[in-house]
């Protein structure tokens, strides 16, 4: 993949020329033409669904902060009482605190993904829509985009396993906001995930040029057709690579056919596939991603 660590890439900020594109910024993009429009309607979307999550974090985090101000205590009351009568007393006080700390931790693991390895996404236990379950079914797959975060403390990439993206708070890794992000427990450690998550500009442009065409209504709607596995099958077409990009016109035509074809050998008994005027747009973004594409080289 295009994620893999290297030198000399910047954070993404607004502008062109970067590396690293959040995935919020990614759904908003796909979401409407109108970044602030997309960001309004996730977070909308998001803040629907939130409120039993928010109380079970805040309650979580509540206890387990409680009990380690208490271990704290007793354990204080260990070293002084060392080698007196009261030393087994807040040996096993002091135990008992710091599994309580924890309990919070490891029931919100278990809940979010499983109490063994993910081999599939877990059901989600609210309301779905279909653009995140699009976008997310790219960063589920092996062969798909690695998300990753950004080291603090070194200019590096750290890559998250897929099956991040398997839990039942998944949606939440979309979110802009890093109080969001925080209920998600990072995959396999019991450990909480507010950073950004981000995506490499490669990646995104295909996942972009593979989108589904913009909703005015907002999160909910469905798409009759494909268009999103369509593009993303014909990334791997090595006719692309046969394109004379300086003919823009006859390079369109060409994608345009091999959408066509992909689905036309993928419909069923009834033949319905969309018209070629549908797929030309998709045709249009394919060829500005190849187009525009960096080279690779100097990266």
């Amino acid at each position: 993949m295009t994620s893999a660590p290297g030198e000399g890439w910047k954070v993404f900020a607004d502008g062109d020329g970067v590396d690293d594109i959040p995935l919020w910024k990614m759904l908003a993009k796909i979401r409407s033409d109108d970044l602030d429009e997309g960001l309004n309607d996730n977070a909308a979307f998001l803040a629907r669904i939130k409120p039993p999550y928010s109380r079970n974090y805040n309650l979580a985090l509540a206890i387990s902060s409680s009990f380690g101000f208490l271990s704290v205590l007793f354990l204080i009351g260990l070293v002084i009482s060392l080698r007196s009568e009261a030393t087994d007393f807040f040996f096993y006080l002091t135990l008992t605190m710091l599994a309580a700390a924890m309990a919070p931790h490891l029931w919100r693991q278990a809940y979010q993904y499983g109490l063994k390895i993910p081999e599939a996404p877990l059901d989600l236990r609210h309301a779905s829509d279909q653009l995140f379950d699009e976008v997310l079914a790219h960063l589920q797959k092996v062969d798909g985009p690695h998300a990753y975060y950004l080291s603090r403390f070194r200019k590096k990439r750290i890559p998250l396993n897929r099956r991040q993206f398997f839990g039942r708070l998944r949606y939440f890794l979309f979110s802009e906001h890093s109080k969001d992000r925080a209920m998600v427990m990072r995959f396999p450690t019991a450990m909480s995930l507010p950073v950004d998550l981000y995506l490499h500009r490669d990646d995104v442009e295909k996942i972009l040029a593979m989108s589904t065409p913009k909703r005015a209504a907002g999160p909910g709607r469905k798409v009759k057709y494909a268009y999103i596995e369509a593009a993303f099958d014909l990334r791997a077409d090595p006719r692309l690579n046969t394109l004379d990009l300086n003919d823009e016109g006859a390079a369109i035509h060409s994608i345009t056919d091999w959408l066509l074809e992909w689905f036309q050998s993928a419909a069923n008994v009834s033949a319905d596939v969309p018209d070629r005027k549908l797929l030309t747009p998709y045709a249009r973004k394919i060829f500005n991603q190849l187009k525009n594409r960096p080279s690779r080289e100097g990266r």
